[in-house]
């Protein structure tokens, strides 16, 4: 997207202050909703599949650490700072660690390992993902590539 783009989803997010609050709330909000599932799961696992706990607990785990290393590593701009406007929530101006969002990262890898235990939370854990992906881009804090890099990244882990 170029910065004309991300403007216009600025623009209409900030168009109503209700959008703008439900947005930021989301974006808040479904981590740690994601999390607080990635738990019950990793507990249920603990009685349900104890010898599949370890593969619930390491691919996402794996896949954090290498996604926030490649981030580093990479250091690519976000948009806003790209183009110079301020995003609609968690503006960091200089922060930099783009690309890939380590958000749509790990909520995908969580869902794809959640999805092998329990298909029914895990179609709900993968929409959550998805809709995290959504956010990160629609409150101007990454790129779509960061996000499609972050799904590829999950899905490899996922097969490996």
């Amino acid at each position: 997207m170029n910065r004309e783009r991300y403007l216009c989803l600025i623009h209409w997010a900030e168009g109503q202050p209700a959008r703008k609050k439900i947005l930021c709330l989301l974006s808040r909000i479904l981590p740690i909703v994601i999390a607080g599932i990635y738990i019950l799961c990793l507990l249920g696992c603990l009685f349900v599949y104890p010898v599949l706990l370890l593969r619930l607990a390491l691919r996402p785990a794996l896949c954090f650490l290498t996604v926030t290393v490649l981030r580093k590593i990479l250091n690519f701009q976000r948009p806003y700072d790209v183009y110079d406007y301020i995003s609609l929530c968690d503006y960091h101006p200089g922060k930099g660690c783009s690309f890939p969002s380590r958000h749509a990262a790990s909520a995908a890898i969580i869902a794809l390992e959640i999805f092998h235990l329990w298909h029914g939370i895990g179609i709900i854990m993968l929409f959550l993902a998805l809709l995290t992906g959504l956010l990160r881009i629609l409150c101007g804090n990454h790129f779509i590539r960061d996000v499609l890099a972050a799904y590829g990244i999950a899905f490899v882990f996922n097969i490996l």
